[in-house]
């Protein structure tokens, strides 16, 4: 029936994804899908059962919309090799449709970004019993491909990125480094851009991620127009925390400044020297 429908129209946009209120009334512990997920029960799987209506309308008509409402990632290969345009939203309530409406027919230009590492499959995670985020969960230790990278998200418009700078002089422990960048919509629509800030460490003596999300902005462009974009980093944010001397270390490295787009998408790269010191257990880091 949706292919049927699908075929007679200009446009066929499908609508699928999860029902976070799915199953409560099956009981507790109990979900009606396997890629379901709820309080007391884990998700078996990440494979969304609604693909093969997408494939059958895709099928009728070759000008369909995606569009995907989900609590959690799901693995939609298919889709991302196939289908010509894909929205993932939340669940907004009583405004989803008007907010959809908005994005597609291009009255807005959507700046999402994802707050999560969208793997292709089970077989790129840790056991589900292994904690551990260092044996490859997030973005700060996955080393493999996923379908979508933490921080992604398009627009109907295109970001230039230009003239990096950053301290030339080493920056001493609980000193600011402003991190400039020229950013320029290179597209014909006006749009924002989330500018994301990483962190890597060159030359630390304990394990660290392989890049660490340490600051963003979210910048308004007119088409053609350029802004320089500063995003603070304060040097406590690079502390670790030292258990055998029950203290946060900031060490005397050399350490890489990353901007770009997403977490797989850097655009421009560029060394800088900090300066060791300590704070002690009761320093609160959170605000730094």
């Amino acid at each position: 029936q949706a292919a049927k429908l699908a075929k007679e129209c200009d446009v066929a946009i499908v609508c699928v994804g999860n029902n976070p209120i799915s199953g409560q009334e099956l009981g507790w512990a109990k979900i009606d899908l396997p890629s379901e997920g709820r309080e007391a029960v884990d998700r078996k799987t990440i494979t969304l059962e609604q693909e093969q209506l997408v494939r059958d309308v895709l099928a009728a008509n070759p000008r369909t919309i995606l569009v995907l409402t989900a609590s959690f990632p799901y693995a939609i290969n298919w889709s991302q090799e196939h289908v010509p345009a894909i929205v993932e939203m939340a669940h907004c309530s009583q405004e989803t449709g008007n907010a959809l409406a908005d994005v597609l027919f291009g009255d807005y230009n959507p700046a999402g970004r994802l707050t999560e590492t969208w793997p292709t499959s089970l077989d790129q995670l840790p056991p589900m019993m292994d904690y551990d985020i260092r044996h490859g969960r997030t973005y700060m230790y996955f080393k493999g491909r996923p379908l979508y990278p933490f921080g992604f998200g398009l627009s109907y418009t295109r970001f230039r990125y230009a003239h990096l700078s950053v301290p030339k002089s080493p920056v001493p422990c609980g000193a600011t480094a402003h991190i400039r960048v020229d950013v320029t919509n290179a597209g014909r629509r006006d749009g924002d851009e989330v500018v994301q800030l990483y962190v890597s460490h060159l030359g630390s003596k304990v394990e660290r991620p392989l890049r660490e999300l340490r600051g963003f902005s979210r910048v308004s462009l007119k088409a053609g127009e350029t802004k320089t974009v500063d995003i603070p980093l304060k040097t406590p944010q690079l502390a670790y925390w030292d258990a055998k001397d029950h203290r946060w270390v900031v060490e005397g490295e050399k350490i890489e400044i990353e901007v770009g787009a997403s977490s797989a998408d850097i655009r421009a790269r560029a060394p800088v020297t900090v300066l060791p010191g300590v704070f002690p257990a009761t320093s609160s880091l959170a605000g730094s």
